[in-house]
């Protein structure tokens, strides 16, 4: 086991529905505010649009997972505090496990999805300071299995996003994307995730609303035009396509509500609606409309095809291979005071007598002495020095300090 507590707490779309899920990432600053507040050293929340996490370092592994559990309960409505007891806790080597399975996308709705590695990445980053040290070497461990994961297992090829799905099924539901009006509602990283996608598939008559505003911004860097507030009802009468991804851009009532969608769509063709918005854009009633077609994340995330078994299992080969290597790194970290308490109690006698010799020898003989003083304690220090980290990794560092102390009188500290 890691000798620094490292936890994963939180769920997935395999624990509790959507909407759920959508309620947990409302709350999600009021989380991390609380747990600032409680002094937890280390903390990284994994919020996407089929899972909720957060990777935390704490000195203790109950007290932190307490002090958490605490955080979220606090946070959510009343209604939802029952939330907290669906959550998945994965501790020290099995939380490393997770997260690097997580990262490589055999974890999630679509096996393979190709947007998880950015999301990863994007939480490390959304950190900042909450991110401590060890967080930082965990996350990018995953980063990189999860790179091996998309470039040699062909996992990629076996699953497919949620945004592609979802094309598909409008594809084979309605009619070839290619040339076809859309009109984009939501300009966050999916939103751009989609955009490349309809952009692949040919369609280029490609039209974007923002419910927090940024609809211009988003159009200056996608080929893409901005619909402003008061245009999006001519917009919705006009396209052949809507597609919501706003991310929880907009709290409380959905962005597209069935008496708009009505009151646009009176008299015109059939308008299919994909929703892949985490938290709804798109009220649920809308379907019972005779010309709307919803077509909901759960609707996209059962559409997924199954996954080839051959590619699943060398992407578990590769992840395997990541938690040992990072386990392996990490548990050799546990030597380094030792190692470094062992070098300074060296180093105090080598400079000593460099000190000496620069008193005694003229400037070019003293630094050739103390060119091979170091020399020599580099050389004699290596292998005790190894024999730190192996015995780290075999649970034998104890017996190594103790020695230490015993020959030698060096203190090791904790």
């Amino acid at each position: 086991m890691l000798n620094v507590p490292v936890t994963s707490v939180g769920v997935n779309h395999n624990l509790v529905a959507l909407d759920e899920l959508a309620r947990l990432s409302v709350a999600s600053e009021q989380i991390l505010a609380r747990l600032d507040r409680a002094d937890v050293p280390g903390r990284i929340l994994l919020n996407t649009c089929n899972r909720f996490e957060l990777y935390v370092e704490t000195p203790t592994f109950h007290g932190g997972l307490e002090l958490v559990l605490a955080a979220v309960r606090d946070a959510l409505a009343p209604a939802d505090q029952h939330l907290v007891d669906q959550f998945e806790v994965y501790a020290a080597d099995a939380a490393v496990q997770h997260l690097l399975e997580v990262a490589s996308g055999l974890d999630s709705m679509v096996v393979g999805e190709a947007e998880i590695i950015g999301q990863v990445r994007g939480a490390l980053t959304t950190a900042g300071p909450r991110a401590s040290a060890a967080l930082h070497r965990l996350f990018d461990a995953a980063l990189t299995t999860a790179k091996a994961v998309a470039s040699e297992s062909g996992l990629g090829e076996a699953g497919r996003s949620l945004a592609q799905v979802g094309l598909d099924l409008v594809e084979a539901r309605h009619f070839p994307l290619a040339g076809r009006r859309v009109l984009l509602i939501g300009t966050g990283s999916y939103a751009r995730v989609v955009t490349a996608a309809l952009l692949r598939r040919g369609c280029t008559d490609l039209s974007v609303y923002s419910p927090s505003g940024r609809a211009e911004q988003f159009a200056t860097s996608h080929d893409v035009r901005p619909v402003t507030e008061a245009e999006l009802d001519a917009a919705l009468a006009a396209t052949e396509l809507v597609i919501t991804c706003s991310g929880g851009q907009h709290r409380g009532e959905p962005v597209l509500g069935t008496f708009q969608l009505a009151a646009t769509r009176a008299g015109a063709p059939l308008l299919p609606v994909l929703d892949l918005s985490l938290s709804g854009d798109v009220a649920a009633d809308a379907d019972k409309l005779a010309n709307v077609d919803l077509i909901d994340l759960d609707e996209v995330g059962a559409a997924a095809p199954a996954a080839q078994t051959a590619a699943v299992l060398r992407a578990r080969d590769l992840v395997n291979r990541g938690v040992e290597t990072y386990l392996h790194l990490e548990q050799g970290r546990q030597a380094t005071p030792a190692v470094t308490a062992i070098r300074a109690h060296v180093t105090q006698f080598i400079e000593r007598e460099i000190e000496s010799a620069n008193r005694r020898y003229d400037a070019e003989t003293a630094a050739a002495v103390a060119h091979s003083l170091r020399r020599v304690s580099n050389a004699l220090l290596h292998t005790p020095s190894l024999r730190a980290a192996e015995l780290a990794r075999t649970g034998g560092l104890d017996d190594y300090s103790h020695a230490l102390h015993t020959l030698f009188g060096i203190e090791i500290p904790r």
